[in-house]
């Protein structure tokens, strides 16, 4: 992460968490530098100081923590073998994606907030992070519809699937609580592999048909 001519400081990292589960919570517009030192136990100046303005501060934060989050996505990967096949990988890449997008709730409520509207601070996370990303699965998604191994899948229906479909019971917390009562307390675990298996299964029970020879 750039840091802007300030020196690294060893607390900076936990700040920045702080300062995206805030913009998560309530929203760019709504939290000011003042409030975020606030509740950071801060001095009124002390983020302006060490991060500059209030989009150097969000840019900083968004940063941080996604690096955090990639990071983490990139060790869970290595859990399994390295020379999967792509449908095997895939899978992993999905699985790995879901496990960690519950330890980073706050990153999923940040895009629900930015994702509502064109912004500056959306394109600054679809060029730097969405993009980059989305291209190491297109490219083997692109490899596995044109083996007919899955179906033809647009990059948004698979996005939206995974990261704002099986992942929304971490981010949406109230609500998947309703579901307690008759399913019990969400099991990450579990929903991880169900979640992963419907999605493999659906792509691949579609280009089963789709590529099916047909028959008088």
């Amino acid at each position: 992460m750039a840091t802007r001519g300030r020196p690294k400081l060893h607390e900076d990292d936990e700040l920045l968490a702080g300062v995206v589960h805030a913009f998560a919570r309530h929203g760019y517009e709504a939290v000011s530098m003042r409030r975020l030192s606030l509740s950071l136990g801060l001095s009124h100046s002390a983020l302006g100081q060490r991060f500059g303005t209030k989009d150097e501060l969000y840019r900083s934060a968004v940063d941080a923590e996604f690096d955090r989050f990639i990071e983490e996505i990139v060790r869970v990967r290595a859990r399994r073998p390295a020379d999967l096949d792509d449908l095997d990988e895939l899978r992993a890449v999905i699985e790995a994606f879901l496990e960690v997008s519950a330890r980073f709730p706050a990153l999923g409520r940040l895009m629900n907030q930015e994702g509502a509207e064109p912004s500056a601070r959306l394109d600054y996370v679809i060029e730097t992070v969405v993009r980059p990303q989305l291209s190491q699965v297109t490219d083997l998604v692109d490899r596995l519809v044109a083996s007919g191994t899955i179906r033809p899948i647009s990059t948004r229906a698979l996005f939206f699937l995974v990261a704002h479909g099986a992942e929304a019971p971490f981010t949406l917390t109230g609500l998947s609580a309703a579901f307690d009562e008759r399913d019990g307390p969400l099991d990450v675990a579990e929903h991880v592999a169900v979640t992963t298996d419907l999605i493999m299964r659906g792509l691949a029970a579609v280009a089963q048909r789709s590529f099916a020879p047909q028959t008088a």
